[in-house]
């Protein structure tokens, strides 16, 4: 398996491993293998938002980067089911994207997603993989490499601070596909989130756990759908890890929001382990199997 394969199962599985545990608090559960019908009415292996945003990504970085293309499929996505597991309504929609796809059907393409303090939801940090994965090796840093990752970030998410989360987890799949270790990838990424910081100082001390986040225990990590508690959980959950499973395994049982920490944590983990250390059958579980093959086989072929 191709090191881009790793990285888009690695999130499509932590996905879908932890939706049947989503909302549920930490430590009222356990769960092993791929299994269904816990907090939402759906089959084992089902993904979920996350990685449904994700594939409508990538398929618009292969078809040419138009960014009304890309809200319309997004709109496309939660009211007719683009890209959904079963072709009907997105089952899992945050509050902030549905609110701002709601206003792109109603009022147009042209309407901006929210951009105040309490619109720092992890939905633009979920969709992000592409964009770094598609950015690698294109020769993009500093300024010009941020406001490239921003003009994704704030489609559905327009505070600086989704961006700034953007920008540091696409710095980390940057090293990682070059084969620097998870802590060292970390260190890297701190460095140039730590320049970029100086043009939004107001934010810089929201993000010194980052700096120090392996001394944290797991009582210290919160696992909500806030931007930085998930930048941090998925981080703690890699480097206090040492294989795929037992990434997405510590990911998924800090709780509430265990999709999306499995799912971003499921991405870097494919790049770090390289193995995806999972049964065969946890692949053939996911729903549209052959549609997510072919998606990656077009987008590796469009990264050359």
């Amino acid at each position: 398996m191709s090191i881009i394969s790793n990285a888009i199962y690695g999130f499509t599985l932590g996905d879908a491993f932890g939706v049947p545990v989503e909302f549920q608090e930490r430590d009222t559960y356990k769960v092993e293998e791929m299994v269904g019908y816990g907090s939402w009415d759906v089959p084992a292996g089902t993904w979920s938002d996350d990685s449904a945003m994700m594939f409508i990504t990538m398929e618009n970085l292969i078809r040419g980067k138009d960014i009304n293309q890309l809200k319309q499929a997004f709109c496309d996505w939660a009211h007719r089911g683009y890209w959904t597991y079963n072709d009907e309504p997105a089952f899992d929609v945050g509050i902030t994207i549905r609110e701002v796809i709601n206003r792109w059907e109603r009022d147009g393409l042209h309407e901006k997603a929210k951009s105040d303090e309490f619109s720092n939801g992890n939905g633009a940090l979920m969709r992000i993989l592409p964009i770094a994965l598609w950015t690698y090796g294109k020769e993009l840093q500093g300024d010009v490499l941020f406001l490239y990752v921003k003009e994704y970030a704030e489609l559905t998410h327009g505070h600086i601070r989704s961006t700034l989360c953007c920008y540091h987890y696409t710095l980390v799949v940057h090293r990682l596909l070059e084969g620097i270790g998870a802590a060292d990838s970390l260190i890297f990424a701190n460095e140039a989130l730590t320049e970029m910081l100086k043009q939004y100082h107001e934010e810089a001390s929201l993000f010194d756990r980052l700096f120090t986040i392996n001394d944290f225990s797991r009582a210290d990590i919160a696992s909500s759908g806030y931007v930085i508690d998930t930048l941090e959980a998925v981080y703690w959950s890699l480097l206090n890890s040492s294989n795929y499973y037992e990434a997405i395994s510590t990911a998924v049982h800090l709780g509430k929001d265990t999709d999306t920490i499995g799912a971003l944590t499921g991405g870097l983990a494919g790049l770090a382990y390289k193995k995806l250390n999972v049964p065969q059958q946890w692949f053939e579980m996911l729903p549209k199997r052959s549609n997510i093959q072919d998606l990656i086989s077009r987008f590796e072929q469009a990264l050359k």
